[in-house]
């Protein structure tokens, strides 16, 4: 059975805003910046699988229906404070643009990650056309 005495380290964050001080807005300057920051605070507290989840899953041996149950449990509910954090940490408009009530943590990241990264291509493309020269080279993928 699994043992819910010890307390997941993620459980313990109170303030995601004095763990990672920069508060994501649409114009996204600071979006590498904030993207680290928060990737080692997942990591610092063992949830990182939340947001990037692995490329090849491990499978876990038989486990007896409850531990399964209490697995499920703690994982939903890691999950939604992981997406508590990502919402605690951005602009009203960034939220606005990708909150969706059923969404898991990987999600509401990735639309995070599609939003900056279609905004970083999308500058790329602007400034190499009107650019005589191209400094495109300035912009790192």
């Amino acid at each position: 059975m699994a043992d819910t005495s010890k307390l997941h380290p993620a459980t313990t964050v109170t303030n995601i805003k004095s763990c990672i001080p920069i508060v994501l807005d649409y114009e996204g300057s600071q979006y590498n910046n904030w993207a680290t920051l928060f990737k080692l605070h997942c990591r610092a507290n063992l949830v990182i699988d939340h947001i990037l989840p692995p490329a090849s899953p491990t499978v876990p041996p038989p486990a007896p229906a409850a531990e399964k149950l209490a697995t499920k449990a703690l994982w939903e509910r890691l999950d939604d404070i992981v997406r508590q954090w990502i919402y605690g940490i951005i602009s009203n408009d960034l939220l606005n643009k990708i909150i969706h009530q059923e969404d898991n943590a990987a999600e509401a990241w990735n639309r995070l990650v599609h939003l900056f990264q279609d905004n970083k291509l999308a500058g790329l493309l602007l400034l190499m056309q009107n650019s005589p020269t191209p400094n495109w080279w300035i912009f790192r993928m």
